[in-house]
């Protein structure tokens, strides 16, 4: 799918035509783009027990007006998965034939109890490796989000061990992932955005901005027609 930003002038007979649109210039072919966002609650949209805000709206309400195509956004999330479960999870979404042009993967944090980055970094690579393989044209890795400053001291099992293990996943997201979304870092730069009021799970407004960011980073992939070097740090909407 080829994206320009480039404005196009017509000419007939010398004389300089009218700019084309935006709209025109930037428009899709009429095939579907589709997504597949594959993860935990985080990617589900769990606001607190049995109430949610679907992160794939939010993808595609951002993403549909701004690539002018139809977009379709499935989502293969669940609460309290682990990293194993969505590794499992994204190579059924990757079966599909045709495979979904994007897959989304946000997941590690149920396992970051464990203390083992290794364990969940290898995970990961092998979900990007197995999405590119089976043809997936824009995978996207996601950074986990902090535990609150109010969870670590209740917990202090995270002071040990967790959150550093936490930000060794993160440094290996951010070196493996095709196209990021640093979710992490933009928790740090705006809390009143991302807040978790149970320590981890954001509010609504969180997860349409974590949708917005989702859908900026495939727009910003299909523009520059690249799998590689897209960073987006998600800002508040």
């Amino acid at each position: 799918m080829a994206i320009s930003c480039a404005s196009a002038r017509r000419h007939s007979g010398g004389d300089v035509g009218a700019v084309v649109s935006r709209a025109e210039a930037l428009k899709a072919p009429a095939s579907k783009f589709s997504a597949a966002l594959v993860g935990d609650s985080l990617l589900a949209g769990l606001v607190e027990r049995n109430s949610y805000e679907p992160v794939r709206d939010a993808v595609a309400a951002r993403l549909a007006p701004r690539i002018y195509s139809p977009v379709d956004v499935a989502a293969s999330a669940v609460p309290l998965a682990s990293v194993g479960d969505v590794e499992a999870r994204l190579r059924r979404a990757v079966a599909a034939a045709p495979p979904p042009d994007a897959v989304v993967v946000l997941g590690g944090t149920n396992d970051l109890w464990r203390r083992d980055a290794a364990a969940v970094a290898a995970s990961l690579a092998r979900q990007y490796d197995a999405a590119r393989a089976a043809g997936v044209r824009f995978v996207v890795g996601c950074t986990l989000p902090p535990f609150t400053p109010g969870v670590v001291t209740a917990l202090p099992g995270l002071r040990d061990g967790v959150e550093a293990t936490r930000l060794a996943v993160n440094d290996a997201i951010r070196d493996a992932a095709p196209v990021l979304v640093d979710l992490a870092r933009a928790c740090d730069a705006d809390a009143a955005t991302y807040a978790r009021p149970d320590g981890i799970h954001f509010t609504r407004a969180g997860y349409r901005a974590l949708g917005a960011a989702i859908g900026d980073a495939l727009e910003t992939a299909l523009r520059d027609g690249t799998r590689k070097g897209v960073v987006v740090v998600p800002r508040g909407r």
